[in-house]
């Protein structure tokens, strides 16, 4: 799972997406979008994330990283498609410094989709040439699963009102992927990570068929309450299990033989 310590191309594109994905935050600000009261913070998340991906190149999952926070940011980008539109359509409706909006807001979303495609590659680029001797996708389950039981735990005690049905079925599958992960063989994870992609990539894709686009997508499969954001993280999380179920690992032969004289 050592890389060396030179990021690929990818890897490095990945990186330098997050930055420009930054700089455009930056110039929205700095253009006086009201959309943004205060500093920022996330540019500052996505410089931090961009050097750590570049630092820990070593590990085949870093681009993963990237590839999270920034599919996250395009989510909530589309989630807010009618006021971002605006931005692009009638920029002089915005304001002063609505040249400034409009080129910060086209910036952003273009560096986000190159940090999506870019990070999604490089991860599948890295997994294919490690040795996958303890199996690639039974780490992607260890990671995914303690994210998934953690997040799940928390939102339980919370104390707020969550979706209980949806977090109860992460929890459910975050736990079941840590156990394969951590005990199972490498054929049993990948065939857990490709039925669970399948599972996920159809569920996100079936809310954005038949959700109500008056109701932000709301479909409801029988108690889960799901609408745009959750259906376009199911089909993400879909997507990277999907990768780690089906794309096979390279292995790394190592000569130890000797020459005689």
């Amino acid at each position: 799972m050592n890389l060396g310590t030179q990021p690929s191309t990818l890897t490095r594109l990945t990186a330098a997406g997050l930055v420009c994905s930054a700089l455009a935050i930056w110039i929205q600000w700095l253009s006086g979008d009201p959309a943004y009261r205060g500093i920022p913070p996330g540019p500052i998340l996505f410089v931090l994330f961009a050097g750590i991906i570049v630092a820990a190149a070593r590990w085949w999952w870093s681009p993963m990283l990237g590839t999270l926070i920034s599919a996250l940011t395009t989510v909530g980008w589309f989630v807010r498609l009618p006021d971002e539109a605006l931005r692009l359509i009638h920029p002089t409706t915005i304001g002063r410094f609505a040249p400034g909006i409009f080129i910060g807001t086209l910036f952003l979303i273009l560096s986000l989709l190159v940090t999506d495609v870019a990070g999604l590659a490089a991860t599948i680029q890295n997994y294919r040439r490690t040795t996958d001797r303890t199996g690639g996708a039974k780490i992607i389950l260890i990671l995914l699963g303690m994210i998934f039981v953690l997040l799940g735990v928390m939102m339980l005690f919370r104390g707020t009102a969550v979706d209980q049905y949806h977090n109860l079925l992460h929890l459910t599958w975050g736990g079941a992927a840590l156990a394969l992960g951590l005990f199972g063989t490498k054929s049993a994870g990948k065939t857990f990570s490709a039925v669970s992609g399948v599972f996920y990539f159809a569920l996100g894709l079936m809310g954005v068929l038949f959700g109500d686009p008056a109701m932000n997508r709301a479909w409801h499969p029988g108690p889960l309450h799901l609408t745009t954001p959750d259906h376009l993280f199911h089909m993400i999380l879909g997507t990277v299990l999907l990768a780690a179920g089906f794309v096979p690992g390279r292995h790394t032969l190592r000569s130890d033989t000797k020459t005689t004289a």
